[in-house]
C-alpha cells in the first residue's frame, strides 16, 4: 500500500526536518528520474542545489530524489528492455544506463523506486518566482522494512516540526507566508480557489 505525506516548506523549514532525520539515520539523496549523466548523490540536504526553490511551476514536476539508508546500493534500468546490476558509478550506487534512439547514442540513467524498494521518494517543491510556494512530498510504494522505517522517521519529524493544515504539514516559515497572503498551492496555473487557506 502506497503512503504519501504532503508538506509546504521553505528551505529553512526543510533543513530543520532533514537535519533531524540525518541525526537519527545515515541517509543519501539520489536524483530521481531519467537523467543524462551519472546520478547525483548528496549525503546531506544542505548539499542539494537550489533546495527550497521550485524547479517547475507545478509541484508534481519539481525535483525529486530517492532517499536511501547508507550504505545500500541503488539499481537503475540499463536499457529499456532489460535490467542490469552492473555497477558503473561506485560500490554504493549500482547504476545502469539506457541508450535512447534520440539523440543517437545518448546514454541516460533511469533511477526509480520500483528497482529500489528500500527507498522513499522526496519531492522538494519550494518557492516559484519568489511568489508562490509549491508543496513537496515524501512517499513510498514499497512495503520493505527500510522504506517503512524511513517513512516513520520522516512522519515523526514533520509531525514535531510542522503544523497540520488540512491534508498538509506546513513549516513555520511557510505558515508565515500563508498568513502574509502568499499562495501555497499545487501549481502556479492552479485557480486560487484551490490554494491552501489558513485555518
Amino acid at each position: 500500500m502506497s503512503k504519501t505525506y504532503l508538506f509546504y516548506a521553505t528551505r529553512d523549514d526543510l533543513l530543520v526536518v532533514t537535519g533531524k532525520i540525518e541525526s537519527i539515520v545515515a541517509i543519501k539523496y539520489v536524483r530521481f528520474g531519467n537523467i543524462a549523466r551519472s546520478p547525483e548523490c548528496f549525503s546531506m540536504a544542505t548539499e542539494i542545489p537550489n533546495l527550497g526553490i521550485a524547479s517547475h511551476p507545478s509541484a508534481v514536476a519539481c525535483d525529486k530524489y530517492l532517499i536511501i539508508v547508507k550504505p545500500r546500493g541503488l539499481k537503475a534500468v540499463v536499457n529499456l528492455e532489460s535490467i542490469s546490476k552492473n555497477s558503473i558509478v561506485s560500490h554504493e550506487i549500482a547504476a545502469g544506463k539506457a541508450t535512447l534512439k534520440k539523440p543517437a547514442g545518448t546514454d541516460r540513467f533511469i533511477i526509480d523506486q520500483l528497482l529500489n524498494p528500500d527507498t522513499i521518494t522526496f519531492t522538494v517543491g519550494g518557492l516559484w518566482n519568489n511568489e508562490i510556494l509549491l508543496h513537496g512530498s515524501v512517499g513510498t510504494a514499497s512495503q520493505s522494512k527500510s522504506s517503512q522505517m524511513l517513512m516513520r522517521v520522516f512522519h515523526d519529524a514533520l509531525n514535531k516540526q510542522f503544523v497540520k493544515v488540512r491534508a498538509f504539514y506546513v513549516g513555520p516559515q511557510a505558515l508565515e507566508l500563508l498568513k502574509n497572503g502568499k499562495r501555497l498551492t499545487i501549481s502556479a496555473q492552479s485557480p486560487q480557489q484551490f490554494d491552501l487557506k489558513p485555518l
